[in-house]
């Protein structure tokens, strides 16, 4: 087998993602005719999906990092001591970060893009220094409906991981995500979207989907993909585009084109291609620099003289 492939024996670090906005799950539980689980039943079906995580390779390591609205932070670190029983406190500190959360004004918004950065830091820190290839998965569990305006740093996340051979498995608990469709996409990761009687056992799909790492997913038949919604959001308007304009420097989108310079990063933008080309200037008759316009006998033509010397 070739040094960039995958091996079995390799051990995984897996950071896990989880949303822990107060306001979205308390809106979940407030219309629960449907069935959905409450944050403490979600995290300990996540606390079963990483016990199996450690169960399969003695040196696979574990990290959790907790988005809520206006930041995000690590909880648990790869080379942090795990206890024994990782449900006593790890459920706990979470449903203590969701109640250290709330903000004077209710958002439903969570810093996405903050976790993701957090949690690709952290498996380049303790990424293999002779690997090639990070070993590292990232699942992100989620519930809060994307936030348009981080999708510059959501993608600019997306594009690290790809490059880094980092999967990025997304597990959405509410409306479609197009963020995560597109990195599950993106790092050949998996996207699910579980319904509310699939939530009840959430950590068997997870085990028997994300667990397997990059080397057992080439043995093994994915789930039906999604259908992924490739739109961008405009950084000004945050309206999502099917088509749009595209800052070359930044990669910024915009829904429109005309403009002096990038409202992102500042880079200064030519001017229409049109308004800097002049009238074309086409060869006279008599085949001189173009100089002349054409059609003006006085100047096309040579005076007699000349015509007679040359003859």
């Amino acid at each position: 087998m070739a040094d960039e492939e995958p091996s079995p024996l390799d051990a995984t670090l897996v950071v896990a993602v989880v949303d822990v906005n107060p306001y979205v799950w308390a809106a979940r539980q407030n219309g629960n005719s449907s069935g959905h689980l409450a944050l403490s039943r979600i995290l300990e079906q996540l606390c079963m999906f990483l016990n199996a995580v450690r169960i399969v390779n003695a040196e696979n390591r574990i990290a959790v990092v907790a988005a809520y609205p206006g930041g995000a932070r690590m909880i648990l670190g790869a080379n942090t001591r795990v206890p024994g029983r990782l449900h006593d406190s790890l459920v706990p500190e979470l449903l203590q970060v969701a109640a250290g959360a709330a903000e004077p004004r209710e958002t439903t918004t969570t810093a996405l893009s903050s976790a993701l950065s957090i949690a690709l830091c952290h498996a380049h820190k303790h990424a293999p220094p002779d690997a090639r290839h990070q070993r590292a998965q990232i699942l992100t569990l989620a519930a809060t409906v994307d936030d348009t305006r981080q999708y510059n740093s959501a993608m600019n996340c997306i594009f690290a991981a790809q490059r880094a051979s980092i999967l990025v498995d997304a597990c959405m608990l509410g409306a479609p995500s197009a963020f995560l469709q597109q990195a599950a996409h993106i790092t050949h990761g998996v996207y699910l979207q579980p319904d509310p009687a699939a939530e009840q056992a959430l950590s068997q799909l997870l085990i028997s989907v994300v667990l397997p790492d990059a080397f057992t997913r080439m043995q093994l038949r994915p789930p039906p993909p999604h259908d992924v919604d490739f739109r961008a959001a405009c950084f000004l308007t945050a309206e999502m585009l099917e088509r749009a304009y595209v800052c070359s420097v930044c990669l910024s989108v915009f829904h429109r084109g005309a403009m002096p310079e990038c409202p992102a990063c500042r880079a200064r933008f030519r001017p229409p291609a049109v308004g800097r080309l002049g009238k074309r200037k086409r060869r006279g008759p008599t085949g001189g620099d173009g100089s002349v316009p054409a059609g003006d006998p006085t100047r096309a033509t040579p005076p007699p003289s000349a015509s007679a010397g040359a003859m």
